[in-house]
């Protein structure tokens, strides 16, 4: 079964869902602070009002410990029976002896008898009064004194139901509450995600629609002044841009009709979109300029038409020696210009070298029927520069093509 991933999901679901997270976590850590917030208070007020039972039968047993009358302290801790949370009390005279208890039907004595050995250490006259809460039950020991003079302690345990019921009762609420505020919020939150995906589904259906047309006279219109605008804007400008490139190339034309090479124009062109491109990635480009040796003689000795079918061949020796990536251009006349895309000096060298080996070992067969060995120089340059100052990579490579011809021609200089 396949899941969906929110990378499948459109921006704006994904937008919903994420506040919908957002708000869900929210709630989420509010409500637990609150529950807290509400226990903590809870379990203050039951422990104050166990507090309260317990400071007010302490003042009514003073007489009771004090002479040691047990069935008046029976019968005050016997009226304890009206406060049904209230499980199990005793009091205790000076030497900690027991001097009265009370026990409610659902504690079980044996309960009692463990709770009351439990706390027998915390009953010391110096303790004070001592509170605590467990997870069933609360408790206040209080010491009962009469000026200045500890007569006994009276421990007091209740259980924890109405604290629990109160908590129950909260949570309900809280949770209704928190759902409502959730679902209002996430109805919220699909309406305000319309007003931030609206623009980009536009947009998304406006390249969309152009992409299929092919028609980049299109613009889109928009008053925005925020990013979104500036998105527009930005999208316009592009058509702007491929506009202008298209009427440019439907201008130029961009092959040499005799070799079927790409002309001086595109090689430029070309050039500044390959030196931009190396800047960018920090890489080299080659640059090697060619020339063909005592080309004139070819067209003095057998006429223009032979010097025509000997640029032709060596228009497609060039094309059979680059890279597919590569442009190999007619420069003007029979000078050709190779450029090697991303490439080093060993690479650049290589093509040249190859270049020059095919055109020395190619045979030039004319039509009205002699053959001619022709031979090619070759000045190359590796490097890189701004689209600006491109031309200076063909004036170094210009540099190197002069010394190759100094040098004796068929063969390749570096500059």
């Amino acid at each position: 079964m396949n899941v969906l991933s929110l990378d499948q999901l459109s921006i704006r679901y994904k937008l919903v869902v994420l506040l919908g997270l957002s708000l869900g976590l929210g709630l989420l850590v509010s409500s637990l602070v609150a529950l807290y917030s509400t226990f903590a208070a809870e379990r203050q007020s039951s422990l104050r009002a166990l507090h309260q039972i317990a400071a007010i039968t302490s003042e009514n047993m003073r007489a009771a410990l004090a002479f040691h009358d047990a069935q008046s302290a029976d019968k005050m801790l016997a009226a304890l029976h009206t406060n049904p949370h209230i499980h199990y009390a005793f009091v205790e005279n000076e030497h900690g002896q027991l001097l009265s208890q009370y026990l409610a039907p659902a504690m079980p004595a044996s309960a009692a008898k463990a709770w009351q050995a439990r706390i027998k250490p915390l009953m010391a006259p110096q303790a004070g009064v001592h509170e605590g809460m467990e997870r069933t039950h609360h408790y206040v020991l209080y010491p009962i004194t009469l000026d200045d003079t500890h007569l006994g302690t009276l421990a007091l345990l209740a259980d924890n139901d109405a604290m629990y019921a109160k908590m129950r009762s909260f949570m309900w609420l809280q949770g209704g509450a928190s759902l409502l505020i959730f679902a209002s919020l996430l109805l919220l939150s699909w309406r305000l995600q319309l007003i931030f995906t609206r623009p980009m589904l536009q947009l998304l259906a406006s390249m969309r629609r152009i992409g299929h047309s092919k028609d980049y006279t299109a613009t889109l219109g928009t008053l925005r002044t925020d990013e979104f605008g500036e998105l527009y804007r930005g999208f316009n400008a592009m058509l702007h841009e491929i506009r202008q490139r298209d009427e440019l190339l439907s201008r130029l034309a961009t092959t040499d009709a005799l070799t079927g090479l790409a002309n001086r124009g595109h090689a430029l062109e070309t050039l500044q979109a390959m030196a931009t491109r190396a800047q960018r990635k920090h890489e080299s480009m080659g640059v090697i300029l060619l020339d063909v040796d005592h080309f004139k003689q070819v067209n003095d000795q057998h006429g223009h038409p032979a010097g025509d079918q000997v640029l032709q061949e060596i228009a497609r020796i060039l094309q059979a020696g680059i890279r597919t990536y590569d442009l190999a251009a007619r420069y003007g006349g029979e000078e050709f210009l190779l450029l090697c895309d991303g490439a080093d000096l060993a690479t650049t060298t290589e093509i040249a070298e190859r270049i020059r080996a095919s055109v020395a070992s190619h045979r030039f067969v004319l039509a009205q029927g002699p053959q001619l060995q022709v031979t090619v120089s070759l000045g190359l340059h590796v490097g890189s520069a701004r689209a600006d100052a491109a031309m200076a990579l063909i004036e170094a490579a210009d540099q190197a093509l002069y010394r190759a011809k100094q040098a004796g021609r068929n063969r390749v200089e570096s500059a």
